[in-house]
């Protein structure tokens, strides 16, 4: 074709690194203009590269796949030679420690991780089950991909020739720069709004959040491609607003509502706490617990719940159970530990949406106040891994235990692959507990309530945009089978991608709010459902067998004395993190047979040796 270039790799780097300012003439201006240059461009292979696999196979590219693995060793050679040692990798602006070898892994993980987060969002999941099965609409799919794929490299390359124009002594307005991306951003929900046009019904974004979804993503890569990102002003990454707190020492974090875009029920601005490990104690181990408190669907139930549920300023920091700091039994001890309060009355997936009843005005904004709360959480470690080793903050180096109870339950398993796809912790561990959100098989039970979740205005809780990609029914507000079912099938990518319900199998709390008519009916639905998913990959559970109704431990004193099998729950857990691929199900069965009545018998061979555990 008359006109056309053609450059591999390398040349594409160098051509990147002409267009940057030319004033950027010192060592650590061109380590910093090669580090950019090469994440952007990797980013540009391997995406377009995803979208040749998917159409091929079906699935995402191996990890031997050969274009990416030259994209990555491109990085692995241009970033060395331009950031030869130490002295030239600080001088470019990356924290002090960090070698150029550290330096070179985070571009490559950055490069990686965000391809599958794009990939994950936009075929559902990174098993592609929305693409799979939906045959009619692959190119639908594919096209919204390509264009989320240069949202992503337009944004990049604005912010990232803002950044080096100014480090190289010139001026760069960022609101010029927002502009911009904001005038693209607008353009390709339209061109994809005229291609795929029900984009939000297979995936449940529309092309307007699609869009803006994907121009985000590029905030965390411009962060890992520059050490300082002034002069713009970034959600994601190291800064001085996003200060580390004192190791050791629970502190409160206030979420502004106007910055970070969360909101407690009664519109007071959302809050949790997080306490960084002892000294010496590395900050790349994160225990979170999810707390509980019910849920309000109307305006008389809302009116009738204590108003200390609709806040989180005067909740303080959880401090037994897994997020002790004192008891020498708890695995997590030396973790940084976070507790995030519940005010939404949402289940901690209400997606910004302002109920309005004759009654009062409750705001849902559950999944947005925990996305915002680990996404800062996120920053916190990432100066605190910044700054204590050559290998700097990555996400694959980050393990975590998700943890909630109740309500929270919900809040793990309804957020649980946000974590994984887009915080891209992909070493981390749900674990819901007493929040198994059974169905009753009647038109009061949780898919009642899912149906009613899914509406977008009052009295829904706009849900969709939130929900996993691949489980977008109202069926999906089911935790403890239909969600984890599918689930199921993306998980064990690593060991520690697993779910581990927990729960006792008498529960009149859980029995009360999801309207089973008795204990029985109750213990039947969960010893029912425990044998349909018993053995599926990333499945597992830990269930009391306690005649006397119990409802949720994980934040309780007995973590550490409930025992199933000769393993207390804490254990068991702190197995799961140490070694995963180790975790069995610990199944009781006790006396709840004869004790309550209705009760049947596990209709499958349980995994624990029975008898009347407490």
């Amino acid at each position: 074709m008359p006109g056309r270039r053609i450059v591999g790799l390398a040349g594409a780097l160098v051509l990147l690194a002409a267009a940057a300012p030319s004033r950027a003439a010192t060592p650590g201006q061109a380590c910093e203009k090669t580090a950019a240059a090469a994440l952007r461009t990797c980013g540009k292979v391997v995406t377009k590269q995803e979208l040749i696999c998917v159409q091929h196979t079906g699935a995402a590219c191996a990890p031997s796949d050969a274009v990416v693995a030259r994209a990555l060793a491109t990085v692995s050679v241009e970033v060395p030679k331009a950031c030869p040692d130490v002295a030239t990798v600080t001088a470019a602006g990356y924290p002090p420690l960090l070698t150029p070898a550290g330096l070179t892994a985070k571009l490559q993980e950055a490069c990686t991780s965000e391809a599958a987060s794009l990939f994950a969002r936009s075929f559902g999941g990174p098993h592609a089950a929305v693409r799979t099965t939906a045959v009619a609409d692959r190119p639908c799919l594919d096209y919204a991909y390509g264009k989320g794929r240069t949202m992503v490299d337009y944004a990049l390359k604005q912010q990232t020739s803002c950044i080096l124009k100014a480090h190289g002594g010139g001026t760069c307005d960022p609101a010029t720069v927002a502009a911009r991306i904001a005038a693209r951003e607008a353009k390709t929900a339209g061109a994809i709004a005229r291609r795929c046009a029900d984009l939000g019904s297979l995936i449940g974004l529309d092309p307007a959040a699609y869009t803006s979804r994907a121009s985000t993503q590029s905030h965390c890569l411009v962060a890992t491609a520059h050490g300082r990102t002034a002069p713009l002003a970034l959600d994601c990454g190291p800064r001085a607003d996003v200060p580390v707190p004192p190791p050791g020492v629970a502190t409160q974090i206030v979420l502004p509502s106007a910055v970070y875009g969360t909101k407690c029920g009664d519109g007071s601005d959302y809050a949790f706490w997080i306490r960084m490990p002892p000294a010496g104690q590395p900050a790349s181990k994160v225990v979170v617990h999810v707390a509980g408190g019910g849920a309000c669907y109307d305006g008389p139930t809302c009116a009738a719940q204590n108003p200390d549920l609709f806040e989180a300023l005067t909740d303080g920091m959880g401090s037994v159970g897994i997020l002790s700091n004192t008891n020498a039994a708890n695995p997590f001890l030396d973790w940084v530990q976070v507790s995030l309060p519940y005010c939404t009355q949402d289940l901690h997936i209400g997606g910004g949406v302002t109920n309005v009843f004759p009654e009062m005005t409750v705001n849902r904004y559950g999944a947005l106040n925990l996305r915002a709360a680990l996404g800062y959480v996120r920053d916190v470690v990432w100066a605190a891994m910044d700054a204590a080793d050559g290998d700097g903050y990555r996400p694959d180096r980050m393990q975590m235990m998700l943890s909630g109870s109740s309500a929270g339950g919900y809040g793990v398993a309804y957020n649980y692959h946000w974590v994984l796809d887009d915080l891209r912790w992909v070493h981390s561990t749900a674990v819901p507990d007493a929040g198994l959100g059974m169905d009753n098989g009647r038109a009061d039970g949780v898919i009642a309530l899912g149906t009613m979740a899914l509406l977008p205005t009052t009295p829904g809780w706009n849900v969709k945009p939130f929900m996993p990609p691949y489980c977008q029914t109202a069926a999906c507000a089911e935790n403890f089978i239909t969600l984890d079912v599918a689930q199921s099938p993306r998980l064990e990518a690593v060991p520690e991608q697993q779910i581990l319900q927990i729960s006792n199998q008498v529960d009149a709390v859980q029995r009360n709010t999801t309207n089973f008519l008795s204990n029985g009916e109750f213990v039947n639905a969960l010893r029912s459902r425990y044998c349909t998913v018993e053995g599926l990959p990333g499945l597992h559970a830990f269930l009391r067998a306690s005649s006397t109704p119990v409802h949720g431990e994980v934040n309780a004193s007995t973590f550490y004395t409930v025992v199933i099998g000769g393993t207390t729950m804490a254990e068991w857990l702190g197995g799961a993190a140490t070694d995963p691929e180790g975790v069995i199900d610990k199944i009781a069965t006790g006396t709840i047979v004869p004790d309550i009545s209705g009760a049947l018998p596990f209709p499958c061979t349980v995994g624990s040796p029975s008898g009347a555990f407490l």
